[in-house]
C-alpha cells in the first residue's frame, strides 16, 4: 500500500489544566518535510486567542489550521479562534533524552522528562473529516511548562499511570500521510 506523505518531523505538545480544566495549550513543530516545505513554529492557545509564531508567515499557519484545531486532545475544548500570526525565527533544542526547550516571539515551551517511549499508528485520524495515517514515536512527558513573556502560566498537567498518559509529550519521528 502506497500512502502520500504531507509531513514529516516533531510536534512536542503539552496543556495546562486548572482546577480540572483546560487553561492553555502549546504545540511545537519541527518540520523537516511537508507540503509546505520545511521549517519551525510554535502554536499557542487559551481561552482568548490562538497564535502562530515562527519564521515562515505560510507554514505556521498551515500546521495551526490543518492539525492543531483537530488534536483535541491537546486543544482540550478551548475555544478555536482565527489564528493571530506572528513572524519571529524559533529556537529550538530537542534532546530526546531529556526534552524540549523552544522559544519563538514572547513565547516558551518546556515539554521535559519523558516517562516512556512508544510508537504508536493510527490508521484513520480524522483531521476535520479527511483522514490521515499518523505514525509517531510517542514520549509522555512529566513535565511541561508556558512562558508568556517570562511568566509561566499557571496551571497542572495531568498524568495518569494506568493508562501512561500526560498532557505534555513528544511526537518524534512524525509521520502523516493521506491514505
Amino acid at each position: 500500500m502506497t500512502m502520500q506523505v504531507r509531513l514529516i518531523g516533531a510536534n512536542p505538545f503539552l496543556t495546562l489544566y486548572r482546577d480540572g480544566a483546560p487553561v492553555a495549550w502549546a504545540s511545537a513543530w519541527r518540520v523537516d518535510w511537508s507540503e509546505r516545505g520545511p521549517g519551525h513554529a510554535l502554536v499557542h492557545g487559551d481561552a482568548d486567542r490562538v497564535r502562530v509564531i515562527g519564521p515562515d508567515p505560510g507554514l505556521g499557519p498551515w500546521l495551526a489550521g490543518t492539525f492543531n484545531r483537530y488534536f483535541a486532545d491537546v486543544v482540550a475544548g478551548l475555544p478555536w479562534r482565527e489564528p493571530e500570526t506572528v513572524t519571529a525565527p524559533v529556537e529550538w533544542d530537542l534532546d530526546l533524552a531529556r526534552g524540549l526547550r523552544a522559544t519563538a516571539g514572547d513565547l516558551s515551551i518546556t515539554v521535559a522528562d519523558p516517562i516512556d517511549r512508544r510508537l504508536t499508528r493510527n490508521d484513520r485520524y480524522d483531521l476535520g473529516g479527511e483522514p490521515n495515517v499518523l505514525s509517531t514515536v510517542w514520549m509522555p512527558c512529566r513535565t511541561g511548562l508556558i512562558e508568556l513573556a517570562g511568566a509561566a502560566v499557571d496551571g497542572t498537567l495531568k498524568i495518569t499511570d494506568d493508562p501512561l498518559y500526560s498532557s505534555a509529550a513528544i511526537a518524534d519521528a512524525e509521520v502523516w500521510c493521506h491514505p
